[in-house]
């Protein structure tokens, strides 16, 4: 019989290792998702174990923190903002934010959940009592997306407005030097919110990125396996 040997074909050589390199840089990737939403919510763990803060204009949101707040004051329901581009099991839709304007005059927008995208081409129906009140949540900086757009969020338009991620700068073209950077994640048991999950959402699930980590590793782990046995071959 014959004894076979390795010998690979010339393309197969270089097809293999790039596709490896690929499948396993994304395997990494995912892994490290995945780490960074546990960290987030560790965050949220710690956050719910500490005595709210008082936010102010003054108070900016650091980077990645995640804190108890409270604030005292009433909403502002004539100039609420629409975040866009934020779906929910497979929907899409806005997250509402809602600037409340405090006892000291200062200004903090609050997330009152996420809404489904209307149908028509309507804006949705945002109302909410303007007396005073007091609420809890979880104190964050705004959120950013992974490829920010030109967008002009400080344009003239109707109110509520479609915004793409504001920044602080932008929150302080609308609502003047008053307002705080950051977001307020309103509590979930709070009143006048929407779908509020910002502890359980399917999204922040560290599971699913491993399990996709796996996947990528697995891929890999296939072709180098096929690449062997298909190598082998008699001499000719």
């Amino acid at each position: 019989m014959t004894r076979k040997k390795f010998r690979p074909t010339w393309w197969a050589l270089l097809l293999v290792p790039t596709l490896s390199a690929l499948m396993i840089a994304l395997g990494v990737w995912q892994l490290r998702r995945g780490f960074d939403k546990q960290a987030l919510l560790d965050r949220y763990a710690q956050a719910a174990e500490q005595a709210p803060r008082h936010i102010d204009a003054q108070t900016v949101a650091a980077h990645g923190a995640i804190e108890r707040a409270v604030v005292r004051g009433h909403y502002d329901a004539g100039r609420q903002l629409l975040l866009d581009n934020q779906g929910y099991e497979g929907q899409p839709g806005y997250h509402v934010w809602t600037p409340f304007v405090q006892t000291d005059s200062s200004t903090v927008l609050v997330d009152r959940g996420w809404i489904a995208r209307p149908q028509a081409q309507t804006a949705p129906a945002l109302a909410v009592g303007d007396e005073t009140r007091e609420l809890y949540g979880y104190w964050r900086s705004l959120p950013e997306p992974g490829l920010r757009l030109q967008a002009d969020n400080c344009a003239v338009r109707p109110w509520p407005r479609v915004v793409q991620y504001p920044t602080a700068a932008d929150l302080q073209c609308l609502y003047g030097p008053s307002v705080a950077a950051g977001l307020l994640l309103l509590d979930a048991g709070a009143a006048d919110g929407y779908v509020r999950e910002w502890k359980t959402a399917p999204e922040l699930q560290p599971a699913k990125h491993y399990g996709y980590a796996a996947q990528w590793f697995a891929f890999t782990l296939t072709l180098i396996a096929i690449f062997v046995k298909l190598s082998f071959r008699s001499p000719s």
